[in-house]
């Protein structure tokens, strides 16, 4: 929750930005979200039916490929729709990363309400929860050294998606799909890595160790995502000097 807060917080304290746009990124996150948690119903029926049809060799990459796919879809396919806003295709480079700041953190936020709900009940209730949910809420819970693994997430999570959402809106707004199609490879691949860990071990499986490997698996793309987006100013300046390409 504080990731996201201060997220927020830098972003306005350092650009000015309007407020509208880091609540269109939310709402363009929570639109995509919801479209995507619809579309994951089948989602369990799906793997049955792809394991029992295919060797395992080949099944186990079409689901994380599927997975991700759920992912390019549903939140690229949003924010896609957002950027034909006309003020959100016209904005500038520190609004257009305010909307991306918005995407990131408002999934930050609830995340960590979430969880830290749930920490309460584990607390307080446990036999209020289920097997399985309990088992992932104390996965870990061993070492203190879990702690700070999913801060370190969603410190990594918020450029990711703020570099897609400013790829899609500059593909709007310029008419070069390349980029659109870079930011949905981009969140599908994340995506994908994440059905793979999610498929073979099982959140609620990993220790300590297993939970800070992940983080420096998807740690590249956080630096990607925090280099893409400074990159991308330059290229935003010259859109008032050059025609689009």
């Amino acid at each position: 929750m504080v990731v996201a807060i201060a997220a927020v917080w830098y972003w306005k304290k350092y650009s000015g930005v309007l407020w509208s746009f880091l609540l269109w990124g939310s709402l363009a996150w929570a639109i995509g979200v919801t479209l995507k948690a619809a579309a994951s119903i089948p989602t369990p029926a799906i793997i049955n039916q792809v394991r029992d049809a295919l060797p395992p060799h080949f099944a186990d990459p079409v689901l994380w490929i599927y997975i991700g796919l759920l992912t390019g879809i549903f939140e690229c396919g949003a924010t896609f729709a957002f950027a034909y806003i006309h003020r959100i295709r016209e904005a500038n480079w520190n609004e257009a990363v305010g909307f991306g700041v918005g995407f990131g953190a408002i999934e930050a936020l609830l995340v960590g309400v979430g969880y830290f709900l749930m920490v309460l009940v584990v607390i307080f209730i446990p036999d209020k929860l289920p097997p399985e949910l309990l088992k992932f809420a104390t996965a870990g819970s061993d070492s203190l050294w879990v702690i700070p693994a999913p801060i370190v997430e969603r410190a990594i999570v918020i450029p990711l998606h703020a570099l897609s959402c400013v790829l899609i809106i500059y593909a709007v707004r310029t008419r070069t799909w390349r980029w659109f199609w870079l930011s949905f490879a981009y969140k599908t691949v994340v995506d994908a890595i994440a059905g793979y860990i999610h498929l073979t071990y099982g959140l609620e499986n990993l220790t300590t160790l297993d939970a800070w490997i992940v983080e420096l698996v998807f740690l590249p793309f956080g630096v990607v995502g925090i280099l893409g987006l400074y990159g991308f100013r330059r290229r935003w300046q010259l859109l008032s000097v050059e025609p689009t390409e």
